[in-house]
């Protein structure tokens, strides 16, 4: 006779019925904007090509250009792998609870990264905002909203990996860790 199956915590259910709402959501809009890149822009951007960046772009900024279409890319991959884990996690496989782990550990990772990408790309724009005929006190002005814009990224970026690192240690927990174990019913009687 084997242990009962662990009772389901509210926990798991709740997250995993979030994450399938926000992933599936996040798939159509990432579906949506593939076709619209493979089928509009993509062909209307070989038929005339892009004139190359100017040269006093920043070195950000010509690599945001060279790429971004892989951007859209990732994006639905990444959606449709958190969308399969987060249904997987509702069902209580232990595979999807060890891959929403790790979407977890990358969002992390990704937060901090593109934080600092931020600071360098929001870095590399003031060089661009100097026009010709502007009041002089425009370069201030834009410096101190860049500077709030990356204050508050920075603030978003911190707490989203907080809760992202609580989710980590939630999905960790033996009491979790429990409700994703093999479970096998009793055999049935003769």
């Amino acid at each position: 006779m084997s242990a009962p199956p662990p009772l389901r915590s509210t926990f798991v259910t709740v997250l995993a019925w979030v994450f399938i709402g926000l992933a599936g959501f996040a798939t159509l809009i990432a579906a949506l904007q593939n076709v619209m890149l493979q089928w509009l822009f993509l062909p209307a951007m070989q038929a005339q090509p892009i004139p190359p960046t100017p040269p006093d772009f920043p070195m950000p900024m010509h690599w945001m250009f060279g790429h971004f279409a892989w951007f859209f890319r990732a994006f639905l991959l990444l959606s449709l792998i958190t969308l399969v884990a987060a249904i997987g996690l509702l069902r209580r496989h232990e595979w999807a609870r060890r891959l929403f782990i790790g979407l977890m550990g990358f969002a992390i990772a990704y937060q901090l990264l593109g934080l600092a990408w931020q600071w360098w790309f929001m870095g590399s724009m003031t060089t661009l905002m100097h026009a010709p005929g502007a009041p002089a006190d425009m370069d201030a002005v834009m410096h101190g909203f860049l500077r709030a814009m990356q204050v508050f990224a920075t603030l978003m970026a911190l707490g989203f990996s907080v809760l992202f690192g609580w989710i980590i240690q939630r999905l960790r927990r033996p009491s979790v860790r429990d409700e994703f174990r093999p479970w096998r019913g009793t055999p049935a009687s003769p």
